[in-house]
């Protein structure tokens, strides 16, 4: 097995001198991150977990207008909303925190916890992994120099979006309403996944390139700048 370390600040992180293979080709595509193609290759994925969402919701919950008036007419008796001003502050309160909810579990389990579930997922296939933050866009991230299989890589990348983001929000559409009785429940938690999914975009982007770009048999390595594939000399 590999190991991981913790490095703090990898602003100004090198991996030093990398051995690259004479004959290695560098994988394109994986360094074009912007928010057009982030749409293009995530849009698809949110678009399959909302539609069941909005389906269910019309049948069995809040966007069932005879339900909303349930709810709502329970919600004006047990808090005491008997003027609009408090049936405002009452709805935006829900607001803000259902808001916080998403915000704040997509950016501790979307970032940290993320990377380090790269880390481990490298750290079985032996990689050395480096994990850290990136201090002046405030993000986190997890590095190797250690070379992978195909196969390798595409499990590392895939991992946390799959187990972060993906399975669980296919578990809620599968529990709701059976288990998951709450409607607004059943919408924060698929929002929280949802937008964990979104922050996984540049993984969906360079699986997509890997698949088309790297032979089966080769060899993926990064370095400092690119990452490439090559294939081993038998």
């Amino acid at each position: 097995m590999g190991n991981i370390e913790f490095i703090g600040n990898m602003e100004n992180f090198s991996f030093g001198q990398v051995d690259i293979p004479q004959n290695a080709t560098i994988i394109e595509g994986l360094d074009n991150l912007s928010p057009i193609n982030g749409i293009i290759f995530g849009f698809p994925i949110v678009l399959l977990l909302l539609i069941p969402m909005i389906y269910k919701q019309r049948k069995y919950g809040i966007l069932n207008k005879e339900i909303r008036r349930e709810l709502s007419d329970e919600n004006i008796k047990k808090h005491e909303l008997n003027d609009e001003k408090k049936k405002v502050k009452f709805v935006f309160k829900h607001f803000i925190n259902i808001f916080s909810i998403v915000m704040i579990g997509s950016l501790l389990i979307g970032t940290l916890v993320h990377e380090y579930l790269h880390a481990f997922v490298g750290f079985l296939f032996g990689a050395d992994m480096k994990v850290g933050y990136i201090s002046f866009c405030g993000i986190w991230c997890a590095l190797t120099e250690s070379p992978m299989t195909k196969i390798q890589c595409l499990c590392y990348v895939l991992t946390p979006i799959l187990l972060l983001g993906i399975i669980p929000a296919i578990i809620v559409l599968f529990n709701y309403p059976k288990k998951i009785k709450n409607h607004l429940k059943a919408w924060v938690l698929l929002l929280l996944f949802i937008s964990i999914i979104s922050t996984a975009f540049p993984d969906i982007i360079a699986t997509y390139n890997i698949c088309k770009n790297v032979p089966n048999n080769a060899i993926i390595i990064n370095d400092d700048n690119n990452s490439y594939w090559y294939i081993p000399d038998n």
